[in-house]
């Protein structure tokens, strides 16, 4: 598990639910945003892209999508490790539009691979999209991964 959270210390008053029943890949709540690896621990990766609007729905090279709204305090976000360290080396994300309402949408591929497995090279990799847009409900774009179709 990884997480993109806001840097503005209210963020981290209170952790996010866990995903609901279907959803398996992200959970969000004020302020930060979780991403549930297949892995128990070891590296990945990680591409985060700030957009201006929502970007075109099918990208055919991952295996999961779902999307979820973040709502931030601040215009910067920082990727942390699922014991809440900063991920070294990775830059903070500034938010273009500033403290706000966006969007989210993970992009998984290689969940499958080392399900619950302590990995030590990158098996798995993520991507994160996050754009300015009004709150909406979490949703299934796709799941093609196994553990993704039975709710995991």
């Amino acid at each position: 598990m990884f997480c993109v959270k806001d840097a503005d210390d209210r963020a981290w008053e209170e952790l996010p639910q866990l995903p609901e029943p279907g959803f398996g890949l992200l959970a969000a709540d004020t302020g930060m945003v979780y991403v549930y690896t297949g892995m128990s621990m070891g590296p990945l990766d990680l591409q985060v892209e700030v957009l201006g609007e929502a970007p075109d729905l099918v990208d055919r090279e991952w295996e999961d999508i779902e999307e979820a709204s973040l709502q931030t305090y601040s215009d910067i976000a920082t990727v942390l490790t699922g014991a809440e360290e900063p991920v070294e080396g990775f830059p903070d994300t500034v938010l273009s539009a500033g403290a706000g309402t966006y969007r989210v949408r993970a992009y998984a591929t290689g969940r499958d691979l080392a399900w619950d497995l302590v990995v030590d090279k990158v098996v798995e990799r993520y991507k994160l999209q996050i754009w300015p847009a009004p709150y909406a409900p979490p949703r299934i774009v796709q799941h093609r991964s196994a553990h993704a179709v039975m709710g995991y």
